[in-house]
């Protein structure tokens, strides 16, 4: 049997990614990606329109989600109190996942045109349609960033991301804390993880997520932890095995594959492995979900 490559972390256009489910899963089957993990932020919208192609060209979809939360504890400066959890195995058409889904998408669309207020206030008037003109399926913070950049505040991406991030402070935080998102998943059948825990994304009061911070996830019911993932330097992943085997945490992986500025070229490039695979569908909640 042909071994096949495994990507748990992928985004599409449903949220800050360039490529469509469909491109998304075809280049996957194209390269040899024979499991596939969309993790859109906050929705699972190119899951949905993705699980039937993929179930056609022979991809097996995991479905998930990648929610925004804030986690007080960790004590990460304003502006940048986000972490992410993936959320593997939901069930993306059930009832309760839909409620969970609305609610994440209208709370990350408050902030982001709260985003817009403060930064028209402060001489660069832009607005939540000016967002969506750069993506009708989501408007993310890359969004606001190219809406502010074809506005001509700037003179390039990086002037206007620059624009972007001074007012991001005076953003109101998240409402979804990362506790209540684990019993969403929980709730949905599905199997927390804690995304890309390195010193890019996630710092316990000012240094690298410790066992006493990760513990508090732990007993908050978190499944994983993602390890194989770019960001993460060779002692930043020895540094979360460990804690992983510890707390017995699965070990998950993934390009994070977004598209940007063009292509997919870091799909599948994570050393994630079938057994990582099997002890991530080991921690499921309940039977997981199958379309």
């Amino acid at each position: 049997m042909l071994e096949t490559k495994i990507d748990l972390h992928t985004h599409t256009h449903y949220s800050d990614g360039r490529a469509s489910p469909a491109e998304l899963v075809t280049y996957a089957a194209m390269i040899g990606v024979g499991t596939l993990a969309i993790c859109d932020h906050d929705n699972a919208r190119g899951v949905r329109k993705a699980l039937p192609i993929a179930e056609r060209i022979g991809v097996n979809l995991v479905p998930a989600v990648e929610f925004t939360t804030r986690w007080d504890a960790c004590e990460m400066p304003p502006g940048e109190c986000d972490v992410d959890l993936l959320g593997y195995y939901i069930n993306p058409v059930s009832p309760a996942f839909l409620e969970i889904e609305d609610a994440a998408l209208a709370d990350f669309t408050f902030r982001i045109e709260t985003w817009c207020a403060i930064l028209t206030a402060s001489g660069f008037p832009v607005t939540l349609a000016d967002v969506y003109e750069q993506n009708p399926f989501y408007p993310g913070t890359l969004q606001l960033i190219k809406a502010v950049a074809a506005k001509g505040y700037g003179h390039n991406f990086e002037e206007s991301a620059q624009i972007v991030s001074s007012q991001m402070k005076k953003v109101p935080p998240c409402s979804h804390t990362i506790q209540q998102a684990i019993a969403d998943i929980h709730a949905c059948g599905g199997v927390a993880v804690l995304a890309h825990p390195g010193t890019w994304y996630i710092r316990w009061r000012g240094r690298l997520l410790s066992g006493k911070g990760l513990k508090q996830l732990v007993d908050a019911g978190l499944d994983g932890i993602e390890i194989c993932h770019h960001a993460l330097d060779p002692a930043a992943q020895e540094h979360f095995r460990s804690l992983a085997l510890r707390y017995n945490l699965a070990i998950t992986g993934g390009s994070d594959e977004h598209g940007w500025p063009s292509g997919l070229p870091h799909l599948g490039s994570q050393p994630v492995t079938r057994e990582m695979l099997f002890s991530l569908e080991c921690k499921a909640h309940v039977k997981f979900w199958r379309p």
